[in-house]
This record gives structure tokens, sequence and C-alpha cells, in this order.
């Protein structure tokens, strides 16, 4: 059954756009459900968007798979993941009773402070065609998710700004991500550019704060109001 419910905010006309532009896109690689969390820090302040919250959203665990497992797992990831290799799907009940989820995959997108954008799409039958349809089109579908991240911060209230800081915008994202514990090789894959630019930028960091290590840089940002306080 379908379902126009859109998210914790159902009148908002962009995660309707959102929404469309998902139901469209995903139709024309083969998958049919899903579901988008637009997420802050914690996960209190997520909106959701999806085309079958009656499939995605269940009130109980054993409705398919373990919801709150998997939201804290696609918290710590970068790549995408299918649930039955992180065990998360819930097998049949004690009289033979399948689960409604079959097979599931989750994509993620890691922004700055601490905001992120979770994809979960889910089959109800034939997972071994619908794990086949999101391997080939996995990039396409990591691309969709970043556009529709994307364009939910431009349609977001802005984020109060910083004071005035004498970091690029490059070099604050990259401190952002150590001050959390993300290692060089991790922020080249969250900001998209090689571990030689992410140390560049953090040698560039050390040279304008006077610092001599990542932890004085932090320490300091922290001081002068360049970057927030860790979650």
């Amino acid at each position: 059954m379908r379902s126009d419910n859109l998210s914790n905010n159902p009148t908002s006309l962009a995660a309707l756009d959102r929404r469309e532009q998902l139901d469209s896109e995903l139709a024309n690689l083969g998958l049919g459900l899903f579901e988008v969390y637009q997420c802050g820090p914690t996960l209190d302040e997520a909106e959701t968007i999806t085309n079958h919250p009656e499939v995605l959203q269940p009130p109980k665990v054993d409705e398919g798979y373990q919801r709150e497992q998997l939201l804290s797992l696609s918290k710590r990831r970068i790549k995408p993941f299918f649930w039955s290799d992180e065990n998360l799907l819930v097998n049949a009940d004690e009289e033979g009773h399948a689960p409604p989820v079959a097979e599931g995959a989750s994509f993620i997108v890691h922004g700055n402070q601490g905001f992120y954008s979770i994809l979960n799409l889910c089959s109800l039958g034939e997972s071994h065609r619908f794990r086949e349809t999101v391997q080939a089109h996995k990039s396409d579908i990591q691309m969709l998710l970043v556009s529709v991240y994307d364009e939910s911060l431009e349609s977001s209230a802005p984020i109060p700004e910083l004071p005035t800081s004498i970091l690029t915008p490059r070099e604050t994202e990259v401190l952002s991500w150590t001050s959390i514990g993300k290692t060089y090789n991790e922020i080249s894959l969250l900001a998209n550019m090689s571990p030689r630019t992410v140390k560049f930028h953090m040698k560039n960091i050390f040279n304008k704060l006077e610092v001599n290590n990542g932890k004085s840089a932090i320490r300091k940002a922290l001081q002068l109001g360049y970057i927030k306080e860790p979650e």
C-alpha cells in the first residue's frame, strides 16, 4: 500500500520534492521502497522521507529488521552495506511465517558538524535480484543520495555563522572531522579529497594557528570558535 506520509514535517514542500525525485530516479533503476533520514548530530533531529512507512518504519523488531541497530550502524559507516550481511534481518517466526522484508541496503553520506543522511532501500521478495540491482547501480544510488542531501541543506534554515575564521572552509571541514577522531584516510573519503590533500590542509592549519599538532589545533580552534564542540 502506498502512503503519502512524507516525514516528521508533512507540510514540507521541499520534502515532497525530494521524495518525488527519489521515487522517480530509483524507479528508473528498478528499485522501489525507500526511506531517507536527513540527520543532525543526533537521530532526534532527523527528518524522514519515505514512500512506504508501513514497511520501513515497523513498530516492532519482529516486523522484518532491527531498526535501531540499523540506524546506529549507519551513523558509523561510510560505505554502503546490505542488511543481511550485518545480521539486521529478522528470521521467520516459530510458526514459519517469513518476515515482510527479504533484503535491504543502506547508503550513507556524511557532511560537516555531525550532519549526515541515510538512504535505506528494501525488498519484500527476490532478495538475490534486489542485491544484483543495487550492486549494478551502486554509484548512481550514492550520487543520488549526495544530490538529495545537498538540496536538503540548501532548503533548511541557515546554520548560525561562527566567528570570522582565518581558516578556509576546506581547512575548517578537515579540522572538524579530525576533532571527532577521523583519520586522514577517512577524511579523504568523507570530504572527497586525497589523503595527501588532507595532510596539506592540516599543515596549513598548524601554520595559521601556530601549533605543532592536531590536538593543539583542535583546542585552539574550539577556543576561537572556528569549529564546534564535538558531540
